[in-house]
């Protein structure tokens, strides 16, 4: 991620045909202390950008070299700078079509140098705290998924696809935070500041699905009584996350692959071409190679969505990261329900580490909001823990929950992991295949338990 957060708050690339104009720029610019590049050409405009970590680029439209205008959505996607366009009244318009392809600003020609240093103070500004706003969420990334290998692993996947636009799927089951990992491409990327919009492929009938992908005209069906926006156009610029893509219909394959192959689209009804730069994350909790090969789903669509495959595993495999998350959890439901609570008792954290999650995160996040609405005073008991979570539990002995229990009779959490994966071995005379399964994580995870434990096999 170096690439994404290096110091480039002070350089400035001035793209113009004029080279009176540029020296004038230029010399106020290093009287700033900034460090200039010039460019008048679009190849050497990008040869510079792909070499050098750029935080503002200046625009002239007034003598800008023969480059389309998607210059501007290009350079904001690809490359992360700022963009500051200059321009004259007779050409307001595509300065207004500049911003809205993602410049932060224009100037009218002739440029006063007041306001030419007042953008840019801002824009210095802004690049700083996006910098440090990166770096704060990598590292709380990186703890939230301390003590995992396996999700370290996924995470450090996810930051070195995030500054691409590639196009990502991520598969997992249900509850494992897919839509999670999906925003944190999304504020990892080049495309930080547009919006993230995300469609429910599930929730939305086969006959809805063109008009709320792609928008319609007044008119074009029954109850259309005004134009609509698509969601692919709401998403311009940033990332649009189709969410459950496994269960789009036939049709609906068809017209999202059609989007893919080409970034062109109508609305319902309309005859104008639009064309959109936009993100595409797909999600999943089916195995779409399979859909395929049983022929309910689109091979060519598969694979314009596989270009990057994340998957996440289950909670049950990734039990170490549960204390972060209970953490997490529990800080977000104190400010939702103005509680207090800032621990939970060693009987309940027993059993929160021992609960196979077949709902997997969201799943543990409903238990704590439960947990937390019914905590009295400032700690979580197993008493404030919901009622399914002690039956059928996988735990074969362990501390009693009797009221009369005192502290020193109570196992650590590692202990009594400890002492539950040897039980269960033993019970499972030490066959590791049947051990995983009754303990409900994969025979890696157990292994790497065992070891941890230095736990005595035969």
């Amino acid at each position: 991620m170096a690439n994404i957060i290096s110091k480039r708050e002070n350089t400035v690339l001035i793209i113009s045909t004029d080279l009176p104009f540029r020296a004038k720029i230029r010399e106020n610019l290093n009287f700033q202390n900034f460090k200039v590049f010039e460019a008048d050409t679009q190849s050497i405009a990008f040869g510079i950008l792909e070499s050098n970590p750029v935080g503002v680029v200046f625009l002239d439209l007034e003598h800008m070299p023969l480059i389309e205008l998607d210059i501007v959505s290009y350079i904001r996607t690809q490359f992360r700078s700022e963009i500051v366009v200059f321009t004259t009244y007779e050409k307001l318009e595509e300065a207004t079509n500049a911003l809205r392809n993602g410049a932060a600003f224009y100037l009218v020609k002739p440029i006063r140098l007041p306001d030419l240093k007042s953008v840019l103070a801002k824009l210095t500004i802004r690049i700083e705290q996006v910098n440090d706003h990166i770096e704060l969420e990598q590292r709380f990334l990186s703890d939230l998924m301390s003590g995992s290998a396996a999700m370290q692993k996924v995470l450090r996947f996810a930051m070195k696809i995030s500054p691409t636009s590639s196009t990502v799927l991520i598969g997992g089951e249900s509850g494992t935070g897919k839509e999670f990992f999906a925003k944190i491409i999304h504020r990892m990327s080049k495309r930080y500041d547009g919006r993230f919009v995300a469609m429910n492929c599930g929730a939305i009938p086969d006959t809805l699905f063109e008009s709320e992908m792609f928008g319609h005209k007044k008119g074009a069906f029954t109850g259309a009584d005004r134009d609509k926006t698509g969601l692919v156009e709401e998403a311009h610029m940033g990332t649009l996350f189709l969410d459950e893509v496994g269960e789009l219909s036939p049709s609906a394959q068809v017209k999202l692959l059609r989007f893919l192959q080409e970034r062109e689209f109508r609305r319902v009804g309309d005859n104008i071409t639009r064309s959109v730069d936009v993100r595409i994350i797909a999600a999943t909790n089916k195995d779409l190679a399979k859909m395929v090969e049983q022929g309910k789903f689109r091979e060519d669509l598969f694979y314009r969505l596989n270009v990057f495959f994340l998957f996440l595993p289950p909670l049950r495999e990734r039990k170490e990261t549960i204390p972060n998350l209970i953490h997490i959890f529990v800080h977000r439901f104190n400010q939702l329900f103005n509680k207090n609570v800032n621990r939970i008792s060693k009987n309940a954290e027993a059993i929160l580490a021992n609960y196979n999650y077949p709902g997997n995160v969201r799943e543990l996040e409903n238990i704590l909001e439960h947990a937390v609405v019914l905590a009295e005073d400032s700690e979580i008991t197993e008493k404030d823990l919901p009622d399914f979570m002690f039956r059928n539990r996988l735990l074969l002995t362990g501390p009693s929950m009797d009221n009369d229990v005192t502290s020193d009779k109570v196992l650590t959490l590692a202990e009594m992991e400890m002492k539950h994966i040897s039980q269960v071995l033993l019970l499972t005379n030490y066959n590791f295949t049947e051990a995983s399964r009754k303990l409900g994580i994969s025979r890696s995870t157990l292994w790497r338990k065992i070891k941890e434990y230095n736990i005595e096999t035969r």
